[in-house]
C-alpha cells in the first residue's frame, strides 16, 4: 500500500448531494472540507442534486483530479464506484460516509465520523479492491435477490427518517416472516446449483444494513465473490445469519446456509427477480456476475490508525 501521509494531493474534488440535507452538509462543509484542503493544493468542491448529476460530475472530475472524495450514503458510493469501474486507471476513490448504513466504509474501517474519516483519509493510503460487473452495471458492495429487495421496498419512508439504520432490521424481520422460498439456479466458475432459497447474496464487501460479516474469506481484495443462499426464513436460519458476525465461524458451521467463493457467477430464476445492488434497484434476473480484480484505488486509513 502507497502512504500518503508526506505526499498529499495536487489537486482533489469532493462531491458531495445538495438534498442530502441541511445539517449533512454543514457537517461536510465544517468537518471533512478543513483537512482536505489541508492535505490538497487545491481542492475543488461540486456540489449536485441528482444522481444522474453525480455520475456524470464524478466521470468528468475523473479526468482533472489525482484523489476524488464522495460524502453520502451506500448510493452515492454505489454511483461512484460504477463509474470509476468504467475508467482506465480512475484516481483514488476516498468515502466520506453521510448515509444511514455506510457499508462498505464499514467494511474498509473507514470512520464514520466524517471529521475523523477525512483526516485518516487525507493522510491515509491507497489500497487496491474489486468491483464487479453485474449485467450492464457495477457493484462494489454486493449484489442480492429475495428477501434483500423485499426488505428494501418495504422499508417506510417514514420510519427510515426517524429510526436510521434500525429501519432496515425491522424491515428485515417484517419481511422473513412473510417470505416463500424460490428456486434459484446458479453457475459459480463453471460448477451448477439447483437450490430453494430465500435470499441469494453476492457478496464483495462484509457489511449489509450494518451488520457485519467478518468471516475470515470475506475480502474486497482477494478477487472472490462470496455467494451465500438462505434456504428457508425459519428461526433455525435467521439465528444461523446472524451468526455470520461471529469472527471464527466457517463455512462448514452452517445448516441452513451455503456458502461459495467465485469469480464468474450466473444466477437464474423462474421468473423475472428484481436484483438490489448496493442498495439500488433497476435489473432484474437472469444476472451474469465477473468479478474486476483491483479495479480502483481506495483511500483508506493507515493500519496503525484502525483502531485508534
Amino acid at each position: 500500500m502507497e502512504d500518503l501521509r508526506m505526499a498529499g494531493f495536487t489537486h482533489s474534488v469532493l462531491l458531495y448531494n445538495a438534498k442530502a440535507g441541511a445539517s449533512t452538509l454543514d457537517a461536510v462543509m465544517g468537518q471533512a472540507v478543513p483537512h482536505l484542503a489541508a492535505s490538497s493544493k487545491t481542492l475543488e468542491l461540486i456540489k449536485t442534486d441528482s444522481p444522474e448529476e453525480m455520475e456524470s460530475a464524478c466521470r468528468s472530475a475523473a479526468e482533472r483530479a489525482d484523489a476524488l472524495f464522495v460524502a453520502g450514503g451506500d448510493g452515492t458510493v454505489h454511483l461512484a464506484a460504477r463509474v470509476l469501474s468504467s475508467i482506465d486507471n480512475p484516481p483514488p476513490l476516498g468515502i466520506l460516509p453521510s448515509g444511514t448504513c455506510n457499508d462498505f466504509a464499514r467494511t474498509m474501517n473507514i470512520p464514520l465520523y466524517l471529521d475523523e474519516a477525512a483526516s485518516k483519509l487525507s493522510q491515509g493510503q491507497l489500497q487496491e479492491v474489486d468491483t464487479a460487473t453485474i449485467n450492464d452495471g457495477t457493484f462494489l458492495n454486493f449484489a442480492g435477490i429475495g428477501l434483500i429487495t423485499d426488505a428494501s421496498v418495504n422499508i417506510d419512508p417514514h420510519l427510515k427518517e426517524r429510526y436510521g439504520k434500525l429501519s432496515y432490521f425491522m424491515s428485515a424481520m417484517q419481511t422473513m416472516r412473510q417470505s416463500e422460498p424460490f428456486n434459484v439456479s446458479l453457475t459459480i466458475d463453471g460448477q451448477s446449483y439447483e437450490e430453494e432459497a430465500v435470499l441469494v447474496l453476492a457478496m464483495n464487501g462484509k457489511s449489509i444494513g450494518t451488520h457485519l460479516f467478518p468471516m475470515q474469506n470475506i475480502d474486497p481484495a482477494d478477487g472472490l465473490l462470496d455467494v451465500f443462499i438462505i434456504q428457508s426464513s425459519s428461526f433455525a436460519a435467521i439465528r444461523e445469519w446472524f451468526s455470520l458476525s461471529k469472527p471464527h465461524l466457517t463455512a462448514e458451521d452452517l445448516e441452513h446456509i451455503i456458502h461459495l467463493q467465485g469469480r464468474d457467477i450466473d444466477i437464474r430464476t423462474n421468473a423475472p427477480m428484481d436484483i438490489d445492488t448496493d442498495g439500488e434497484i433497476y435489473m432484474q434476473t437472469p444476472a451474469s456476475i465477473r468479478v474486476q480484480p483491483g479495479k480502483l484505488n481506495l483511500l483508506v486509513p493507515k493500519e496503525e490508525d484502525i483502531f485508534t
